[in-house]
């Protein structure tokens, strides 16, 4: 409180245009810490979903696998793999 006290003694002695840029500064400065702030939330975020996709991408792929193991093993047993159930016959 003390340090507000100090500035409004030090800017009511100062004129118009000390103060404007005084105001700006401190805009700039609160956006600028904001902006900081909201990219590591956005990243953050961003992270989270990339990491999700890869996760979702790592079970097709090993369902996928696991699918073509079974294809294969029905091939080469001389059967036929019936594609609308997925299953050998």
């Amino acid at each position: 409180m003390m340090y507000l006290r100090f500035a409004m003694t030090a800017l009511g002695g100062a004129g118009l245009v000390a103060k404007l840029i005084t105001v700006g500064v401190l805009v700039t400065s609160l956006l600028a810490v904001y902006g900081f702030w909201h990219h590591k939330v956005y990243m953050r975020g961003w992270n989270g979903a990339l990491a999700a996709i890869a996760r979702q991408d790592s079970r097709a792929i090993a369902d996928a696998t696991k699918l073509r193991s079974a294809f294969k093993t029905c091939r080469d047993q001389g059967r036929k793999w019936d594609q609308a159930t997925g299953s050998c016959s």
